[in-house]
C-alpha cells in the first residue's frame, strides 16, 4: 500500500507545543478520513510503541505473529497525536519519526485527543463489524471516552502487566 502524501522533519512532544495541530498531523487526519477504506470484518487496536515503527515492537510482533492466519483482522495503533494508524501505514512518515510521550499530555490534549478520536471511530465502525481494544490505562481511557462520546461499542480489554497474555487470548478467540 502506498504511503500517504506526507513529508518532513521528525514531529517532537515539545512543552507548550500542542502536536494535535501540527500541519502534517491535521494532514494525516483529512487524509485518514477522506481516503481509508478497510473490507476486514474485525477492527484491532494496540498502543503505539516507543519503537518505531510499531512492527518492531515486541507487543505488536506477538499480536502479528499470532494473527498471520486471520487475515479479516485490520490492525490499527492508538497514538497520540496521529490517532489511529493502519497496519499498512506503520513504515510510513511521519509514523515512523514522532515522539509524543503520553505523560507529556495535558489535560487539554486529553480532550483534544477523546474529541477527535471519536471522529475517526465513527469512520472505522462503518467499515468493520467489531471494534476491538487491548490497552494500557492511559489509551484505554482516551478510547472509552471516545467511544462514548462517539456512541460506538469497542470491546475494550485492559493490557494489565501481562500484556502478552491479554493480546493472545483476544487474538485466538476472535
Amino acid at each position: 500500500m502506498q504511503c500517504p502524501p506526507l513529508s518532513g522533519p521528525a514531529i517532537i512532544k515539545k512543552e507548550d507545543l500542542d502536536l494535535f495541530k501540527h500541519p502534517v498531523v491535521r494532514k494525516w487526519y483529512d487524509f485518514f478520513l477522506e481516503n481509508w477504506n478497510s473490507n476486514k470484518r474485525i477492527a484491532f487496536l494496540l498502543p503505539c510503541t516507543t519503537v518505531k515503527p510499531y512492527n518492531r515492537s515486541r507487543t505488536h510482533k506477538l499480536a502479528y505473529s499470532i494473527a498471520r492466519e486471520k487475515d479479516y483482522i485490520q490492525f490499527y495503533s492508538v497514538s497520540e497525536p496521529m490517532l489511529l494508524v493502519p497496519r499498512e501505514y506503520e513504515d510510513c512518515y511521519p509514523f515512523n519519526s514522532y515522539d509524543y510521550p503520553p505523560s507529556m499530555m495535558t489535560e487539554e490534549e486529553k480532550q483534544e485527543f477523546v474529541e477527535l478520536l471519536s471522529i475517526m471511530l465513527r469512520k472505522i465502525s462503518s467499515q468493520h463489524e467489531r471494534i476491538v481494544a487491548v490497552l494500557p490505562k492511559h489509551h484505554y481511557n482516551i478510547v472509552s471516552k471516545a467511544s462514548e462520546k462517539a456512541n460506538i461499542k469497542v470491546e475494550l480489554h485492559p493490557y494489565g502487566r501481562l500484556a502478552f497474555k491479554t493480546i493472545s487470548y483476544v487474538l485466538k478467540s476472535l
